[in-house]
């Protein structure tokens, strides 16, 4: 798993603050998976962050599946 983090700064009422944040995550999986558990599992993961949640800016989570034939994931694993 990859992720990256752009947040954008801004003044709001003389306060510099976030105004925008966006998550980049990646995600290898295997080739004969079900893509909607793993959005799920991020989506719930972003929903549930305590930095994120701390934050008053609006959030958005881009999700990427790259899938893999199972082969490839376990030679990495090891």
């Amino acid at each position: 798993m990859e992720c990256a983090v752009e947040a954008t700064l801004g003044r709001i009422e003389g306060v510099t603050q976030f105004t925008r944040m966006v998550a980049r995550v990646t995600l290898t999986v295997p080739e004969s998976a079900a893509t909607a558990l793993y959005e799920r599992a991020l989506a719930k993961a972003e929903h549930g962050c305590l930095v994120g949640n701390s934050l008053r800016c609006p959030r958005e989570l881009q999700i990427e599946l790259v899938r893999e034939p199972a082969v490839q994931l376990q030679a990495q694993a090891v």
